[in-house]
C-alpha cells in the first residue's frame, strides 16, 4: 500500500508539472538544406544574448527561405545595419517567426518594399503591417538568404517568439540538429568577497578545467565558468544550454536559455564577468547577481558559499546542450586561514560613487554627464578628470570618465564645451578616444555652448572637427560607361571622421534605390527601368553627420 501511495503522488505531481510547462507548435525548418548552425540561441554576444539560431547556407547566398506557419507579415525591416533585410511573420498560432540578413523579398514584400522606399526617398526601412495585407500560408517563399546588415558571413538568422515578444528557443518548435558532442569547459573562476581570499590572495582566481582541483578558500567567495557547445559536423563554438553550480550536492545556481525579454538583454553584460571580457575577450558567467540586474534567466541564484578555516566543500559543474549531452566539472574548496591583510581600495575626490539609487551629476571645466539611476549594474567607483594630453582635439581638454571595463545600462548624456577658436564650428562632435589614440565618432549636436551626445560606456571623451568630406569612389564604372550586361553599379562610399548620415542616388533627377552595405563601405544601384536607353545622367549624393556633402555626377549610357 505505502508503494501504491508514493506512485500515485509521484504520478499526479509528474501530471501537473507537464501542464505547467507551455506547449509549442511544430514548425518545419525554414531552409531545404542539411541543418548546421553557427549560432544557437541564447548565446553570449556583445550586449546582448543571441535572439535565435543562425543557419549555415554553405557560404552561399540565394537559398529559398519559407515561412514555417500560416499567418501574416507583420512587419518588414530594410537597413545597413543590424538584421539587415528581415521577414516577420505574426502566425495564427499567436507565435511569430523571423528571417533575417535575407538578400532579398518575393515578388509580393519586394514590390512592397519598393513602394515604400520611393514614397519616403530611404533605402532604410521599419514597416508594420495589419493583417490583410501581405498574409502567409506554411510553405511560402518570402525571400532568400543573404548576407545583409551587420552579418558576419552568408547564413539564415531564424527567430521564434511567443506572444510577448519574447524570443524562445527554436528547439522548442521542434527544430532540430545532429548533436552528440558534449559542452566544452574552458575554465572556471573563483572570486572573493569583501575580507575574502582565494589560493592566499584577495583578488580573482582563474582556473584551468583540471577535475578534483582543491583550491583554499577562507569567507565568502562566488564563481565563474567559461563554456561553449559544438554539434556534429561543425566546429563553431556555440552557447549552451544550461549550467547548474552544486556545492555538497545543493543547487547553488542554475541558468537555462529558454526564453527572455529583449528589455533584459544588455543585462548579459552584468551576467559575465565584464571586466574579464573587456580584457581578455573570453566570458565567464558570473553566479553573482548583482543588484540591479533584472534578468529572469536564472532559476536558482544564491551563488555563494562562506567557508572557515578546517571546512571542506564538494562543488561541481554540470553544463548541458539542449540534448542532454553533459559535462560535469568537480572542485573542492578547502577552508584555509585568514590573511594578515586585504587590498584596500582608497578612492581620492575624483571619484564619485554611483549607488544607482539616485542620478549623479558629474561636472568639470567644459564638461558634464549625467548619470542616471540603475545606470550600472551595482555601485561603483567613476573617475573623472581633464587629460591635457590628447593631441588634435577641438574641446580644451579630453575627459576621462570612469572606464572601459565597467559596463553600463544606461545611456548618459554629455555634454563638452568646445575650445575657444571651435566656438562658432558647425563641424562639431563628440569622439571616444581608444586605447590606441583613434577616435570613435559618437555623434552629437550643439545645445547652447555646448556639444551632447548619449553614450552606453565609459571611457575618454573629447570634441573633434570634421571638415573632411565623404569619399565617393565607383568601383566597376566611370564616366561615360557603357551599360550592356552589367546589373549592379557599385560605388565605395567612406567616411573616416563623423561617419555616413545620407546616402542618395539620382537618375536623370530622380531619386532611385541606393542600397547601402555599411560594413563593406558599398553603395550600389541595381539596374532597373529607371536607367533608360541611351545616356543617363547618374548623381551620387553622400553627406556625414556633420554636414559635409559629396556629389559626382557620370553619365552612364544603356544601349
Amino acid at each position: 500500500m505505502r508503494f501504491k501511495f508514493l506512485f500515485c503522488i509521484l504520478l499526479i505531481s509528474n501530471i501537473l508539472c507537464a501542464q505547467d510547462k507551455p506547449k509549442y507548435p511544430i514548425y518545419p525548418n525554414p531552409v531545404k538544406i542539411p541543418i548546421y548552425l553557427s549560432a544557437t540561441f541564447g548565446e553570449l554576444r556583445n550586449n546582448a544574448f543571441h535572439a535565435g539560431v543562425d543557419i549555415k547556407t554553405n557560404g552561399k547566398t540565394g537559398y529559398r527561405v519559407y515561412a514555417v506557419a500560416d499567418g501574416y507579415v507583420s512587419r518588414i525591416g530594410v537597413s545597413p545595419y543590424g538584421y539587415g533585410n528581415v521577414v516577420y511573420v505574426t502566425h495564427n498560432d499567436g507565435f511569430m517567426s523571423v528571417y533575417a540578413h535575407l538578400e532579398g523579398f518575393n515578388d509580393k514584400i519586394g514590390k512592397y518594399v519598393r513602394k515604400k522606399q520611393f514614397e519616403s526617398k530611404s533605402f532604410k526601412q521599419n514597416l508594420f503591417l495589419e493583417k490583410g495585407e501581405i498574409p502567409v500560408k506554411v510553405g511560402d517563399i518570402l525571400g532568400y538568404s543573404g548576407d545583409t546588415g551587420g552579418s558576419g558571413g552568408p547564413h539564415l538568422h531564424y527567430e521564434l517568439r511567443d506572444a510577448n515578444q519574447h524570443p524562445v528557443n527554436p528547439y522548442f518548435f521542434g527544430f532540430k540538429v545532429a548533436d552528440k558532442i558534449k559542452p566544452i569547459i574552458n575554465g572556471f573562476a573563483v572570486y572573493p568577497k569583501e575580507n575574502s581570499s582565494v589560493n592566499g590572495s584577495d583578488c580573482n582566481e582563474y582556473f584551468k578545467p583540471i577535475d578534483n582541483q582543491e583550491i583554499q578558500v577562507n569567507g565568502t567567495v562566488y564563481f565563474g565558468i567559461s563554456t561553449c557547445d559544438q554539434a556534429d559536423g561543425s566546429h563553431n563554438k556555440n552557447g549552451v544550454y544550461s549550467i547548474d553550480l552544486y556545492a555538497d550536492n545543493r543547487l547553488i545556481f542554475n541558468i537555462v536559455f529558454d526564453e527572455y525579454s529583449y528589455d533584459e538583454t544588455r543585462y548579459i553584460n552584468s551576467l559575465i564577468d565584464y571586466r574579464k571580457f573587456y580584457n581578455d575577450k573570453i566570458r565567464y558567467v558570473r553566479t553573482e547577481v548583482d543588484e540591479y540586474n533584472i534578468l529572469d534567466l536564472y532559476g536558482e541564484k544564491s551563488g555563494f558559499v562562506t567557508l572557515k578555516e578546517g571546512d571542506r566543500v564538494e562543488m561541481k559543474y554540470v553544463v548541458k546542450d539542449y540534448y542532454g549531452n553533459t559535462t560535469t566539472l568537480r572542485f573542492t574548496l578547502v577552508g584555509d586561514k585568514p590573511l594578515t591583510e586585504y587590498s584596500d581600495n582608497q578612492y581620492s575626490r575624483a571619484y564619485y560613487r554611483v549607488d544607482g539609487k539616485n542620478a549623479v551629476d558629474v561636472n568639470l571645466d567644459g564638461f558634464t554627464a549625467t548619470i542616471p539611476e540603475k545606470a550600472f549594474y551595482r555601485y561603483e567607483y567613476v573617475l573623472a578628470r581633464q587629460l591635457d594630453t590628447i593631441p588634435n582635439i577641438a574641446s580644451d581638454y579630453a575627459y576621462v570618465l570612469g572606464t572601459e571595463d565597467i559596463p553600463v545600462q544606461k545611456n548618459i548624456e554629455l555634454k563638452l564645451r568646445p575650445a575657444a577658436k571651435y566656438a562658432d564650428s558647425d563641424k562639431l562632435y563628440v569622439v571616444s578616444v581608444a586605447k590606441d589614440g583613434k577616435f570613435v565618432a559618437q555623434g552629437g549636436k550643439k545645445v547652447d555652448d555646448m556639444i551632447s551626445t548619449k553614450v552606453r560606456s565609459l571611457g575618454t571623451y573629447a570634441l573633434a572637427v570634421d571638415n573632411v568630406k565623404p569619399q565617393v569612389t565607383p568601383k566597376n564604372f566611370k564616366n561615360n560607361t557603357k551599360v550592356i550586361k552589367c546589373k549592379r553599379l557599385n560605388i565605395t562610399i567612406k567616411d573616416a571622421e563623423s561617419g555616413i548620415d545620407k546616402y542618395d542616388i539620382y537618375l536623370n533627377g530622380k531619386w532611385v534605390i541606393g542600397a547601402y552595405d555599411a560594413k563593406n563601405d558599398l553603395l550600389f544601384y541595381d539596374v532597373d527601368e529607371h536607367l533608360k536607353k541611351g545616356y543617363n545622367k547618374m548623381e551620387i549624393v553622400v553627406t556625414d553627420c556633420v554636414g559635409n556633402e559629396t556629389r559626382r555626377s557620370y553619365n552612364i549610357i544603356r544601349e
